[in-house]
């Protein structure tokens, strides 16, 4: 029997708790696919995971991993949307860190031809999110003011990206060594660490934001509702762990009671996933159209081997990061 290798979440802690281990290959069930992975991202949801604080984990062990982009080698009996030999992207919120995974055919999109893997799947969790927190959420208007909150990560990367295609002035919170990068995406940097920055937004923009788009949560989700101009709108997203959203949801429920004129609202994609994923397919393939068209461009800061997840994880909960951290399949290195 062949077998396959998966980095397995053994217990809650550190990236250590990250295995190796190996399974038997099976062939797929029904609608299921087998797909050998190709790319998988990297992202804070694993570590909340792996600390035991994201709500829509399974019972550990498992293996994790949220995105993945691969080639289908076998297709169950009643597989009809796809074949042997399609490329395709889906969000597995786990299963992600193994060399193959398997899926029911509803989850899965097609990726285009000449279509990089590794920027694939950069768009599965943090472009979506962005897409659908910018068009579904806020309804952005060409030309508005926007401030963005956790803006040097991965998420806040594919929001500055997609923020230029509706033309929108983006001013941005980053520590002060990632300004310069942020200034050359034509984005208006503030230092967070600095004790004056709502003081200095105020001074910038005195009219106030149209829309701000929190990715940390605390006591940001006040201080972003406070910068709002009357009418604005500010949505909360990407908090990994279940207290980060229950604080976010009970804060953002609060102001939203208050006759300001202002409005607050929170997003988190799992959930909108297991509501119903089809607005996430769809936005998934307009994605990868525009990625095609060379009119989205994902920033990668490194590609690292498929099994080298626990690595991948330590620089990431490092806080060095500035972009995407992506796993590859040894013949994409």
């Amino acid at each position: 029997m062949m077998k396959y290798k998966s980095v397995l979440l053994t217990k809650r802690g550190g990236p250590e708790v990250l295995q190796i281990v190996e399974k038997e290959i099976r062939s797929p069930k029904n609608e299921e696919v087998k797909i050998r992975v190709l790319a998988c991202g990297v992202g804070r949801t694993d570590i909340a995971m792996r600390y035991g604080y994201y709500p829509f984990a399974p019972k550990i062990p498992f293996v994790p991993g949220y995105e993945i982009v691969g080639v289908i080698e076998a297709i169950g009996t009643k597989v009809t949307q796809f074949k042997v030999g399609d490329k395709v992207a889906a969000l597995t919120v786990y299963g992600g860190y193994s060399e193959y995974i398997y899926l029911d055919q509803t989850h899965l999109v097609e990726v285009p031809d000449n279509v990089k893997e590794d920027e694939a799947v950069s768009l599965v969790l943090n472009y979506v999110t962005a897409y659908q927190v910018l068009k579904r959420i806020a309804k952005v208007k060409k030309g508005a003011k926007i401030l963005i909150t956790a803006a040097s990560g991965g998420l806040g990367n594919a929001m500055i990206d997609l923020a230029k295609l509706d033309d929108l002035e983006v001013y941005a919170l980053a520590s002060g060594h990632k300004h310069e990068a942020l200034e050359k995406l034509n984005v208006k940097p503030i230092d967070y660490k600095s004790k004056n920055w709502i003081k200095m937004l105020k001074t910038q923009v005195p009219e106030g934001f149209d829309y701000v788009f929190d990715g940390v949560g605390k006591s940001y989700i006040n201080k972003g509702f406070s910068l709002l101009k009357k009418g604005g709108i500010l949505v909360a997203f990407g908090y990994p762990g279940f207290l980060g959203m229950l604080q976010g949801a009970i804060k953002i429920m609060l102001l939203n009671s208050l006759p300001n004129g202002r409005n607050a609202e929170i997003y988190g994609i799992s959930g909108a996933y297991a509501k119903d994923k089809s607005t996430i397919l769809s936005d998934l393939k307009t994605l990868l159209l525009l990625l095609k068209a060379g009119k989205i461009k994902p920033i990668i800061s490194n590609r690292m081997s498929l099994l080298n997840a626990a690595e991948a994880n330590r620089l990431l909960e490092s806080g060095a990061v500035s972009g995407k951290i992506v796993l590859l399949a040894p013949e994409l290195l």
